[in-house]
């Protein structure tokens, strides 16, 4: 049986079920050092945890962190073609979607939305020239914060509140969740800079309600072409709300003239249902029974009398 190659840090334990499992674990030595980068379960697929050649999977990952971790406590100068430096906000980001509060919580639908955020808070460009996203997550202190929120909201067509709104949402979030993963790489004095922004508060315009009309117009649009919707459904309800309408208020007119007249039935055609006449009947001619029934009284026996007196 040939012996799949593990990559650094990487060991394989056998289950209680027989399967073998991968995890990340960095020894005791570096964590002596500082190194906060934590112990991960990689998963039961070799392909997914390690790569097809034990040179890539999430081990690749792991491992391109330990070497940017490395390589700046040595001091020595961070590689050119890597994407993220260890410690910096695109980093945090990084850390962030890879996080069971992003994939977990985050549904499919808005994960394009929190991408598109994450790039604007990244992109955002200091007064020296260089973008937020190379910049040290311990340089963003309060007051920078502060500043970057008025660069978030001037969007492309002038002010966009609500795009600073989730900037500053969603990098609190990115805080919190990185920060309880590798604690030491944030300020203890202030953890979380993004907490207790100031946020202008938007003014939302006011949409005016269809009318009657309007309604029925898309409704009977929708029937003419086949499109079912919501007004359709709105529309029966609406008509049959209008039939028992009609009925309610001949009614009321057949027991309003039927009251001028001094007559005790209706007027109008329509009444009440036989069944329903019949019933109420029913129940007057049982209530007049009861009445009519004379009381039957107790009577106490003579050995029991001497005892109320």
């Amino acid at each position: 049986m040939m012996r799949k190659l593990l990559p650094r840090f990487v060991i394989s334990k056998t289950l209680a079920s027989g399967v073998t499992a991968f995890y990340f674990n960095i020894n005791r030595y570096y964590r002596k050092r500082g190194c906060t980068i934590p112990n991960e379960p990689l998963g039961t697929d070799y392909i997914v945890a390690c790569g097809e050649n034990g040179d890539g999977g999430r081990a690749a990952g792991l491992n391109g962190l330990f070497d940017e971790w490395d390589a700046t406590r040595r001091g020595e100068p961070i590689d050119a073609g890597r994407l993220v430096r260890f410690g910096n906000v695109d980093w945090l980001f990084r850390e962030y979607k890879s996080s069971k509060a992003y994939l977990e919580k985050v549904s499919l639908r808005s994960r394009p939305d929190y991408e598109r955020t994450m790039l604007i808070v990244s992109a955002t460009l200091t007064k020296k020239g260089d973008r937020i996203g190379g910049r040290s997550i311990r340089s963003i202190t309060p007051r920078a914060a502060d500043k970057l929120y008025d660069k978030f909201i001037q969007g492309k067509r002038g002010q966009s509140l609500r795009q600073g709104e989730k900037a500053i949402a969603l990098c609190a979030k990115a805080w919190d969740v990185v920060r309880r993963l590798y604690p030491g790489e944030f300020d203890k004095q202030v953890p979380n800079p993004w907490n207790g922004v100031t946020i202008q508060t938007r003014t939302k315009k006011k949409k005016p309600a269809a009318d009657r009309d309007q309604v029925y117009t898309f409704a009977w649009g929708c029937i003419e072409r086949g499109i079912p919707s919501q007004p359709q459904q709105r529309l029966s309800v609406s008509n049959g709300f209008s039939a028992r309408k009609t009925s309610w208020q001949a009614t009321f007119a057949g027991r309003t003239t039927a009251a001028k007249n001094g007559q005790t039935q209706f007027t109008s055609s329509t009444t009440r249902p036989a069944s329903r006449s019949g019933t109420r009947l029913k129940r007057r001619s049982i209530t007049s029974e009861r009445l009519s029934t004379p009381t039957l009284k107790r009577s106490w026996p003579s050995s029991h009398a001497g005892a109320f007196r």
